[in-house]
């Protein structure tokens, strides 16, 4: 029920952007009422390749494109998931927040995100219903593709409780 990856600049890269496309997947075909997204810093990077229309399937709306977090997270959004990011305070991840901000205010669910900065953030994570993915990633460019990262995914219940728990701390601070 654990898979631990250990990525560098040249080997793994494809294999944790897989394992992060099958844990969107799944948690799009099947919605929890929470995800968390915990990243010191966050970037809108590209996720899923929909140039040949793979994706059609989960949401036709996208094209054959690229398909960025912040497609992703805004339709975890519209399917009824209450999105928490979890930041820092730094203008690097500015330009993620108010583009995700626009989308969802345009479609007044701005009450299905939740944006929350934490000074100092070390803490990564995503958290679905379906599983947990910890490790040493930003989910950034560099954090997928260029630097050397540990993660582990987990879909034991009893890890998923455990990252639940500690996620949700993130809320009681605000």
């Amino acid at each position: 029920e654990s898979r631990r990856i250990f990525k560098t600049a040249k080997t793994a890269v494809d294999t944790i952007k897989e394992l992060v496309t099958l844990i969107l997947m799944s948690e799009m075909s099947d919605p929890g009422d929470e995800v968390y997204f915990v990243s010191p810093w966050i970037s809108n990077v590209p996720l899923f390749d929909n140039r040949n229309g793979t994706f059609d399937a989960i949401n036709p709306d996208w094209g054959h494109r690229l398909i960025r977090l912040v497609d992703i997270t805004s339709h975890l959004i519209r399917l009824g998931c209450t999105v928490h990011l979890v930041v820092r305070s730094d203008k690097h991840n500015q330009y993620f927040l108010d583009q995700l901000t626009e989308i969802i205010e345009d479609e007044g669910l701005l009450h299905s995100l939740k944006i929350l900065k934490r000074d100092p953030l070390h803490t990564k994570g995503i958290l679905t219903k379906h599983g947990v993915l910890i490790g040493s990633m930003n989910l950034t460019y560099n954090g997928f593709t260029e630097l050397d990262e540990v993660v582990t995914y987990d879909k034991a219940e009893q890890d998923i409780a455990t990252a639940r728990l500690a996620f949700s701390s993130y809320k009681k601070e605000s």
